[in-house]
């Protein structure tokens, strides 16, 4: 009776000996294969927007628009003239106007009339940006359309496009 009890305990240690021998031989034998199987096609990366964040107040329309005008910015040129314009210019503010449809739009305006001798160029001393809730920027048409000319400076200063 003894000789049958052993085997039973000698059988199902055995078969867990072997058990952990075939799981180890699966794992170690799955990363030596890896080595083995072809890498998947690249994915393309489709160009994907990145989302604009909700602009509900003053601070986040005025920097809308400086990432706006950043971006307008593709020389370096073009760069430094933004660089002295937001020098030369630090007087910014933003008013909320509501429209008839409910929506809410940013009227974000530098003013610097203030400043009584003025040795810049004169279209920088007032200009006015609009700013969608979405954080789209759009130039205004206020205090002589100046956003737009400042905007057709920096396109100047910048490479035309490479066909």
């Amino acid at each position: 009776m003894i000789l049958p009890g052993m085997r039973k305990r000698c059988v199902s240690l055995v078969l867990i000996i072997t058990l952990l021998v075939v799981l180890a031989g699966a794992v170690t034998g799955c990363e030596y294969l890896e080595d083995f199987v072809p890498a998947p096609p690249p994915e393309e990366k489709a160009e994907t927007e990145v989302p604009r964040i909700t602009v509900k107040t003053e601070d986040r329309a005025v920097l809308a628009v400086y990432e706006y005008l950043l971006d307008q910015a593709e020389s370096d040129k073009a760069k430094v003239y933004l660089a002295n314009f937001y020098t030369a210019c630090d007087n910014w503010g933003a008013e909320a106007e509501l429209l008839k449809d409910g929506t809410t739009v940013w009227h974000v305006v530098v003013d610097m009339t203030d400043v009584e001798v003025w040795k810049e160029r004169a279209y920088w001393q007032q200009a006015g940006w609009l700013v969608l809730p979405d954080g789209k920027v759009i130039p205004s048409n206020r205090f002589q359309a100046n956003a737009l000319r400042i905007e057709a400076d920096l396109q100047e200063l910048s490479p035309p496009p490479q066909t």
